[in-house]
C-alpha cells in the first residue's frame, strides 16, 4: 500500500422505458443510487443527460465531471422496439430464393385461426413490391443444385438503386448449411451499392426454419441504418459531455452486452432488451437473500407502460426462440435465443376506462411519460393506474421520487370520478379499488400462464419485483397467487438498469444441423460444434476487458416427430465420441423433458435442430451496498413512521404509518398496514403482512 487514495472510476448502466429513463450508478466496490427522469422519446439523450445531472448533483460533480470519472457506459434503448412499432424503419428490400416470396407472409400459419380461409394474412414485413425472387438452389445437404446467376442479381440490384432502397435483407434456403451463394449477393451489392446497409441470414441467424431466418434477416437489414445513426449519435454526444471511457456498451435480448461496434452489427438483438436485465438483477438480490425457501423465482417489473416477467428456476436463466412481436403468429419474429419474458400491456401508465356496455377496463393503452398520468400535471386527462393508487392513499403527493415531481391529488381524483366512478356509479375510492382489482389479477394470471408453460407451480416461487409501480399491489398479487415471500429491492425502480450493471459481455452463435440419435451422424455434429468452438475463441480474443472467459455449449433438440424444442445443456466443449455420449444427452434430454411436460419417452429417438455455443466475459461486479438507512429503528427491531395517512384496504379507509426507506436499519420489521415510501418506488403492505428491512432490499412475508 502507498498510502495514496484510490482514484474513484464510476460504472453508470441506464435503461430507457416507456415512460421514466433509469440511471444506475456505482464505482469500483458498490452500488451509490438510481436516478430517474421522464423518458424523452424526440430526442432520448435530453431525459437521460436530466438523469446524468441528477447522479452529478448527488455526489457534488458535474455532469461533465461524472463523465469524465465514468469508466464503462451501459446503455439499454427502446429505440429500435418504437422504430418498428412506429414504422420508421429502412426502406427494406428481401431477396430470397425463386420460388419462396411468401415466406413473410405465412410465417408459420401467419394467422391465429390458421384453417379459416375467410381470415386475411396480416402484412408482411417487406411488402411484395419489395420482394425479388433469385435463381439459385442450395439442398439440404449443402451442396449446390442450381448455380447462382449473377446477372438476374444485378438486374435487381439495379432495380433496387431505381427504387431508392435503404436496406436489404438476403435469405436463401439453405444459406445456413452452405453461404455460398449468399456471400456473393452481398459482393455484387457492396460493388454497385455502396453505402445501402444490408444483411445475410446465415449471419444473423444461422438456423434451418425458413421464416424464423428470414424474418430476423429483413429486421436486422431494416434497423441498420436508424440503429447506426442512434447509437453512434449517443456515443459522440456522450463523448462531447465529458465521457472517456471504454467504448459504450449496449445490452442484448440474450441478457449480456456488447460493445458498440459490435452492436452496430447485429442491431436485431437489441430488440426487447430492457426486459431481458431484470431477470439478471432478480437473480443477484435473491442470493442476498440468506432466508427465502424458493430456488425458483418469479421476477417482474412494473413500469409505466408494461408489465414484464420472467421464471428462474434454480438459478438459471431461461431462453427462448419463440418470442414474437406483436401477436402470436400474425406479428414478427426474430427466432434468436432471447431471455423468456412474458408480458402484457399493464402498468402504473395504463389508461382506465369504462366502455360503452359499462365494463371497466385498464389497459393496454398507456398515457406514457407524455402527457403521462392526470397527476403528473403535464396534460393528461384520463386516469391511469398512478392515478388510482394515489386516490388510494398509496402514494404521497408531496413526495413522489424523493420529492423531486409533486402528484396532483385532486386532479386525479377528479379525473377518477369523471371516467369511472361517476359511469360505474360508485365513490371515487371504489373505482380507485376496481382498478388496481383488475390490474391485479392480469399480472397474477401472467404469472399463472408463465409457471405453467415452464411445468412449475407459483405457489413453490419466491417474486422478485421491480419498477416503479410493482409496490402498488405485488402484495395483492402474491397473495391471490398463494406465493408467501416477495424481495422488493430498494432500487426496484431501475431493476433492469441493475441487471445492465451485472450483465456480462456475451454473444451466442448459432448453427442448424439436423441429427437424429437412432442414426447419428457424429462426423458432422463434432464438425458443427468445432466450428462454434472456433467462432466463440475469436470473439474472445476480441474482447480488450478485463474478466474471466467461459464457454458453454447447448443443443435444441426434440422427441423425434414432436413439434417443438427443448434446451439441453451439452458442457464446456463437447465432442460425441461414441454412444456413451449419446446416452448422456438421452439422459439429460429425458429429465428436462420430464420437468416441463411431466412426461418423458425414455429410450425413444431424440431430434437435435440446433447447436449452440455461448461465449462470455465475466465483468467485475460492484457489491449491493446498504441503500440508505439513518437508523431510527429501534432495539426490538421496530420500526418508527414518519408519518401517517388514511389509505384503503379492500375498501375499508384505515389510518395507516408511513415509513421513509432512509430511517429504516437493517434487521427493522415492519407489520402491515403500512406503506414504506422509497425515494424512486412506494410498497404498500396490506393488513397481515410482514417486511424486514435488509442493506439492499425489503423481504414481505405475506400472511394467510
Amino acid at each position: 500500500m502507498t498510502g495514496r487514495a484510490e482514484k474513484r472510476r464510476y460504472t453508470i448502466a441506464v435503461d430507457t422505458g416507456g415512460t421514466f429513463t433509469d440511471l444506475v450508478l456505482a464505482d469500483q466496490h458498490q452500488i451509490l443510487g438510481l436516478y430517474k427522469a421522464l423518458t424523452t422519446p424526440g430526442d432520448l439523450l435530453r431525459g437521460l443527460t436530466t438523469a446524468l445531472e441528477a447522479a452529478a448533483a448527488a455526489h457534488r460533480m458535474s455532469t461533465g465531471q461524472l463523465l469524465e470519472q465514468t469508466s464503462i457506459f451501459i446503455y439499454s434503448t427502446t429505440h429500435s422496439t418504437n422504430a418498428i412499432l412506429e414504422g420508421k424503419v429502412a426502406r427494406t428490400a428481401f431477396l430470397t430464393t425463386r420460388g419462396h416470396p411468401d415466406i413473410l407472409l405465412y410465417k408459420e400459419g401467419g394467422k391465429d385461426q390458421m384453417h379459416n380461409w375467410a381470415m386475411p394474412f396480416p402484412k408482411p414485413y417487406v411488402p411484395r413490391r419489395l420482394t425479388f425472387e433469385i435463381t439459385e438452389r442450395v439442398t439440404s445437404s449443402g451442396t449446390v443444385a442450381i448455380a447462382l446467376d449473377e446477372r438476374e442479381v444485378r438486374k435487381v440490384v439495379d432495380r433496387l438503386a431505381e427504387l431508392q432502397v435503404e436496406a436489404v435483407g438476403v435469405c436463401l434456403l439453405w444459406s445456413s448449411l452452405n453461404p455460398e451463394h449468399e456471400l456473393r449477393i452481398a459482393a455484387i451489392l457492396e460493388e454497385h451499392l455502396p453505402g445501402v446497409e444490408y444483411s445475410l441470414g446465415h449471419r444473423v441467424n444461422r438456423i434451418i426454419r425458413e421464416y424464423r431466418r428470414a424474418s430476423a434477416t429483413v429486421i436486422d437489414a431494416s434497423l441498420k441504418p436508424l440503429m447506426r445513426h442512434h447509437l453512434n449519435d449517443m456515443d459522440s454526444r456522450l463523448r462531447a459531455l465529458g465521457f472517456r471511457g471504454e467504448p459504450l456498451m449496449v445490452t442484448h435480448v440474450s441478457g449480456g452486452v456488447l460493445h458498440l461496434d459490435q452492436m452496430l452489427e447485429r442491431p436485431l438483438q437489441t430488440i426487447d432488451s430492457g426486459p431481458a436485465l431484470a431477470p439478471i438483477a432478480g437473480i443477484v438480490f435473491d442470493r442476498a437473500e440468506p432466508a427465502t425457501t424458493s430456488p425458483d423465482l418469479l421476477v417482474i417489473d412494473t413500469g409505466g407502460t408494461s408489465f414484464d416477467a420472467s421464471l428462474i428456476v434454480s438459478g438459471q436463466v431461461a431462453y427462448t426462440r419463440e418470442k414474437w412481436f406483436g401477436p402470436r403468429w400474425t406479428g414478427h419474429m426474430t427466432g434468436l435465443p432471447a431471455v423468456d419474458t412474458k408480458s402484457i400491456g399493464a402498468g402504473g401508465g395504463s389508461i382506465a376506462y369504462v366502455d360503452a356496455g359499462g365494463l371497466l377496463h385498464v389497459g393496454p393503452e398507456s398515457a406514457g411519460a407524455d402527457p403521462g398520468p392526470v397527476a403528473y400535471g403535464r396534460g393528461g386527462t384520463e386516469p391511469t393506474v398512478t392515478d388510482a393508487a394515489l386516490v388510494l392513499g398509496y402514494l404521497d403527493s408531496a413526495d413522489f421520487l424523493g420529492g423531486a415531481m409533486p402528484l396532483d391529488r385532486d386532479a386525479a381524483r377528479a379525473a377518477v370520478v369523471e371516467h369511472l366512478a361517476r359511469p360505474l356509479g360508485v365513490s371515487a375510492e371504489q373505482a380507485a379499488e376496481a382498478v388496481l382489482a383488475i390490474v391485479s389479477e392480469a399480472m397474477r394470471g401472467l404469472l399463472g400462464d408463465l409457471t405453467v408453460s415452464q411445468g412449475k407451480d407459483a405457489r413453490e416461487c419466491v417474486i422478485v419485483a421491480g419498477g416503479g409501480a410493482a409496490g402498488l399491489n405485488v402484495v395483492r398479487i402474491a397473495r391471490e397467487a398463494g406465493i408467501r415471500q416477495v424481495l422488493l429491492p430498494k432500487l426496484a425502480a431501475g431493476l433492469s438498469a441493475v441487471g445492465g450493471l451485472y450483465s456480462d459481455i456475451m454473444a451466442v452463435f448459432s448453427r442448424g444441423h439436423y441429427a437424429l440419435t437412432s442414426d447419428f451422424g457424429y462426423t458432422g455434429v463434432n464438425s458443427v460444434l468445432k466450428d462454434l468452438d472456433r467462432e466463440i475463441s475469436e470473439f474472445l480474443a476480441g474482447i480488450d476487458h478485463p474478466g474471466e472467459r467461459t464457454r458453454r455449449f447447448l443443443c435444441e433438440a426434440r422427441y423425434e416427430q414432436e413439434m417443438w424444442e427443448i434446451e439441453v445443456l451439452l458442457g464446456k466443449t463437447p465432442v460425441f465420441d461414441g454412444q456413451s455420449d449419446l446416452a448422456r444427452l438421452h439422459a439429460e434430454f429425458d429429465a428436462r423433458h420430464l420437468e416441463l411436460f411431466a412426461t418423458q419417452q425414455p429410450g425413444a429417438p431424440i431430434e437435435v435442430i440446433t447447436w449452440r455455443g455461448e461465449a462470455r466475459v465475466i465483468r467485475p461486479k460492484p457489491v449491493l451496498s446498504d441503500l440508505g438507512a439513518a437508523g431510527r429503528g429501534t432495539e426490538s427491531g421496530a420500526a418508527v413512521p414518519r408519518s401517517r395517512r388514511t389509505a384503503y384496504f379492500d375498501g375499508r379507509p384505515i389510518d395507516t404509518p408511513v415509513y421513509h426507506g432512509a430511517d429504516l436499519a437493517p434487521g427493522a420489521r415492519i407489520v402491515g398496514p403500512a406503506i414504506v415510501s422509497e425515494p424512486t418506488t412506494t410498497i404498500v403492505l396490506d393488513p397481515g403482512c410482514t417486511a424486514v428491512v435488509r442493506p439492499a432490499h425489503y423481504l414481505i412475508e405475506i400472511g394467510a
